[in-house]
């Protein structure tokens, strides 16, 4: 992933200011997609705090305190990780327990919940007693993906930053300088915009095969053909096992047909499926088709996180797009 002073320039401008004038807050939540820069801009805020050879603004990433962040062993520097679908009360004791301290070498501390949409309520209640007493010194970062998934009392005292997802042109270009083919790296760049993310994608020995067989079930689909509802269990359903796999799958199905709708009416964007002929041959089908089949494919996507099996969504979905 690029370094966050070339992925967010303008949100590490905007850092640099803020602490040169001393006007940070108490309580930040960086918000915006997987692969946007959020906990790399929150550990280069504590550098830039902690640095002791700052080079023009800019930690220089080589004295020990940069060195102690980059490696997460500064005692004033405090991360709450979680690979659980949930944060809860528990995982927050410790936490807790280091911010009712006074910093170790001084008066700053910064503590960075990564992930926080997934702070249960509880968790997140514990927490507002921190941000209702605030302890001079004291920072608080959560990153998210969702903030509406944040309590509102959470929203409501810190300030959000959004942070804008790169172009899909660029993360397709970096994918391909990693050696991804072009063909997937595009579509990989459409499903996420995390480039270590995307080399993850192209390197599933199934993601080639499930595009191939997205693209025949949507030819299948422009020409009627009523083999699409078998398709489901012969070749779609053996390609997509695992909940991550179903979600990627469906929304494979949405970009195609956004793809579709885009080059219908001559948008100038380059679609997750480039100039792929089954997408043109899609696009020649009426706009109203095209956009009631995208808002089905989206539907659908919502009854799969509604824990209705795939294959009755899928089937469900193919009937209605007949």
């Amino acid at each position: 992933m690029p370094a966050i002073t070339s992925l967010q320039p303008r949100l590490v401008a905007q850092f640099d200011q803020i602490v040169a004038r001393a006007q940070l807050s108490q309580a930040y939540i960086f918000n915006g997609p997987s692969g946007t820069g959020k906990a790399q801009l929150a550990e280069w805020l504590a550098m830039r705090l902690f640095c002791e050879n700052l080079q023009a603004g800019m930690p220089c990433g080589q004295c020990p305190e940069c060195q102690r962040i980059l490696t997460k062993n500064h005692p004033d520097v405090v991360w709450l990780t979680s690979d659980a679908k949930s944060i809860k009360v528990d995982d927050m004791r410790a936490l807790k327990a280091e911010m009712s301290k006074s910093g170790v070498e001084g008066n700053q501390r910064v503590f960075i919940i990564t992930d926080a949409d997934k702070l249960t309520a509880g968790a997140a209640n514990s927490l507002l007693k921190f941000y209702e007493e605030p302890v001079p010194g004291m920072t608080i970062i959560l990153t998210t993906t969702t903030k509406n998934q944040l309590l509102p009392t959470i929203l409501s005292r810190a300030q959000v930053i959004n942070f804008p997802a790169p172009p899909r042109d660029t993360v397709a270009a970096e994918l391909v300088e990693s050696g991804v083919p072009a063909r997937l790296a595009n579509l990989a760049a459409h499903l996420t915009v995390d480039v270590t993310a995307g080399q993850a994608l192209a390197a599933d020995p199934n993601f080639e095969p499930r595009l191939t067989k997205v693209l025949a079930l949507v030819s299948k689909l422009t020409n009627h053909d009523d083999t699409a509802f078998v398709a489901v269990q012969t070749t779609l359903m053996p390609l997509a096992k695992s909940l991550p796999d179903q979600q990627q799958l469906l929304a494979m199905l949405a970009l195609a047909y956004a793809d579709a709708l885009n080059r219908h009416y001559e948008v100038p964007t380059t679609g997750a499926y480039g100039n792929d002929a089954t997408i043109q041959v899609l696009a020649a089908q009426p706009a109203r088709r095209l956009s009631d089949g995208l808002a089905a494919v989206l539907a659908a996507q919502i009854q799969l996180s509604q824990n209705v099996t795939f294959q009755s969504t899928l089937e469900a979905l193919v009937l209605e797009l007949l």
